[in-house]
């Protein structure tokens, strides 16, 4: 007898997980719909919902970066972005973001920085090269006003 309770309680065990993991999926795509939307305080709230069920998971966290880099919290998207990056399997999509984030934040050097660890995490990843590209462009740029305001200078 003891035997059949232990796999039932084995079987009531895979379907909360299963349940669980349904309900994440649910939440990810409802984040999705909203981010879509623009309603980043809803994301937000789903989001803090899938959280809850697994705050491992890296796809919830970047949602969390994300939401929380377009409501203009950097500090705290910053903090998600390298939560995910801990549990990823695809890092470079966690570098590409935080690359990102500090060419918001005007961090061209630290911008550029992430962009190349995520290059070397995966080489054909374009939004990477993209990114970084952007980001030495516009540094460029600012030695070459900084130039121009010196030669006015002097």
């Amino acid at each position: 007898m003891t035997d059949e309770i232990k796999h039932l309680q084995e079987t009531a065990k895979f379907f909360r997980k299963t349940g669980a993991k349904i309900k994440l999926i649910t939440l990810i795509k409802k984040a999705k719909q909203e981010y879509d939307r623009y309603d980043y305080a809803a994301g937000i709230k789903t989001l803090e919902e899938a959280y809850k069920i697994d705050p491992e998971n890296p796809i919830v966290l970047r949602g969390l970066g994300c939401m929380k880099q377009f409501s203009k919290d950097y500090p705290k998207a910053l903090e998600y972005f390298m939560k995910a990056l801990e549990f990823s399997d695809t890092k470079e999509i966690e570098y590409t973001l935080i690359g990102m984030l500090y060419y918001l934040e005007d961090k061209l050097d630290e911008a550029i920085e992430y962009f190349n660890l995520a290059i070397n995490t995966n080489d054909n990843y374009t939004q990477a090269y993209e990114g970084r590209n952007q980001a030495m462009l516009e540094n460029h740029l600012k030695i070459v006003d900084l130039q121009e305001a010196l030669k006015k200078y002097f």
